[in-house]
């Protein structure tokens, strides 16, 4: 069984190579706040008292976040393990965590320079959540593939971006520090194609 945290910077690349694991291994791959997003579209109670709290502009509990995640973790599907991308993030949420045992921790690493580069550059559809890179040429107000329109996300500016940056070298590194204790952090380079990155991935979860 697979049970696979994957973290890193914004930017690293984790949820691209969370789907591509997903489908190697045949585990299914979720992030907290596609999660929260789910349990709001189902109209649950939790998922209207998740969506109290986010449009007052506050961030659910960790409580509230590990009941939606236990919720998805006591489906069918997680019976030979999944891959969860992002998550925990600080403390409250590693303590909240801490009935589960990952067998792997991958830590995909970039430098903070390349984080701002990637994540001031990324559009997100309004629709879909689909990610395109302005590099590519793509600009805010471009058409989806399913219609919807392209956006930069607030919390992707650079200064937003640089904010979160802050917020994962105080807070989430001193996450991984405990899980390294426990023998099950691996760290890969997140420079190189999506190909060679996900073959470094593979080198250490043989």
């Amino acid at each position: 069984m697979y049970k696979i945290l994957l973290m890193g910077p914004q930017g690293s690349g984790k949820g691209t190579q969370a789907k591509r694991l997903s489908e190697r291994f045949g585990i299914p791959t979720f992030a907290m706040g596609q999660l929260l997003r789910d349990e709001i579209t189902s109209g649950s109670e939790l998922g209207k008292k998740a969506s109290e709290y986010m449009n007052k502009g506050f961030l659910v509990t960790d409580e509230m976040a590990i009941e939606v995640l236990k919720k998805r973790l006591n489906q069918l599907d997680t019976k030979e393990g999944y891959i969860l991308d992002g998550y925990p993030r600080n403390e409250g949420q590693y303590h909240e965590f801490s009935f589960e045992t990952p067998t792997h921790v991958i830590v995909v690493e970039i430098p903070r320079e390349e984080s701002l580069k990637r994540i001031s550059g990324r559009l997100t559809c309004s629709s879909c959540g689909a990610i395109y890179a302005m590099k590519d040429g793509y600009q805010v107000g471009d058409a989806c593939a399913c219609s919807g329109k392209l956006m930069q996300r607030d919390d992707e500016t650079p200064e937003a971006v640089s904010r979160r940056l802050d917020i994962y070298e105080n807070e989430t590194k001193p996450i991984i520090q405990k899980y390294e204790d426990q023998g099950v952090v691996h760290h890969i380079d997140g420079m190189g194609t999506v190909e060679e990155i996900q073959e470094r991935i593979l080198e250490v979860i043989k």
